[in-house]
């Protein structure tokens, strides 16, 4: 099972309203703040970090201001979005960047944020090990668990959530209003891809097991501050 954005065949404007309306809401609510305390207290400093999956752009610029461990950010995607934010030692490739085929670079930060779910067991054990034999450092997030909660938060975030919440979004545009209150498709798709993502996602547990033999048991862990948990797996740390 696939999300749709995932499909090459899926509308573009789509794909971006989706990927638009997750980043507002992770960096909104600060969901990614207890990896960015994990950054401050315990990375070393490194010259560059690279995102993969980045979407709109969020929570990657986000992390990489907030935490101050990264001097540059480079934000990469399959299907680019069309952010044209400026923000200091910030880039966005606006080629397509598969992470299965891309080159690694040694002794460079990779990150993927609320993405890795959308690549099947086979495939991200292949991203895990590339990563592992190139010696490049990774952190791959995840803010879901196969649990019934997640179901419940995910439906209330994508239907009431994006109701309330589309106005606020940016860049303002007509056509997301349009898509969301007149003909809402925009929120039929969001809630689509988020419970299929539920679906798709793995505990800590499920994921030591996957990755053992490639990474020790403790590079899969948990990460929470107040109501947020992440599940964190840390390649060469």
């Amino acid at each position: 099972m696939k999300e749709l954005e995932d499909f090459e065949w899926f509308p573009s404007i789509l794909r971006q309203y989706q990927t638009d309306f997750i980043g507002f809401v992770v960096s909104k609510f600060n969901v990614y703040q207890p990896l960015i305390d994990y950054l401050k207290a315990s990375t070393t400093a490194s010259s560059n970090m690279v995102d993969w999956c980045a979407g709109s752009g969020e929570p990657a610029i986000s992390i990489f201001q907030k935490s101050a461990v990264f001097q540059n950010l480079e934000l990469t995607d399959k299907f680019p979005s069309k952010y044209n934010g400026e923000a200091k030692n910030i880039i966005y490739n606006k080629d397509s960047v598969d992470v299965l085929e891309t080159s690694i670079i040694e002794n460079t930060t990779y990150t993927m944020f609320n993405a890795f779910h959308h690549f099947d067991t086979s495939d991200q054990t292949k991203i895990v090990k590339r990563l592992k034999d190139n010696n490049a450092n990774a952190f791959i997030v995840e803010i879901l668990a196969p649990h019934y909660l997640f179901y419940f938060k995910i439906l209330f975030t994508t239907t009431i959530g994006t109701l309330l919440l589309t106005p606020f979004l940016k860049p303002f545009s007509f056509k997301r209003l349009f898509f969301t209150y007149i003909f809402p498709i925009n929120i039929f798709t969001i809630t689509y891809d988020g419970l299929v993502s539920v679906y798709k996602s793995k505990s800590v547990k499920q994921y030591q097991q996957q990755f053992d033999g490639i990474l020790a048991p403790s590079a899969v862990f948990e990460l929470k501050k107040g109501p947020f948990k992440l599940i964190v797996i840390q390649v060469n740390p």
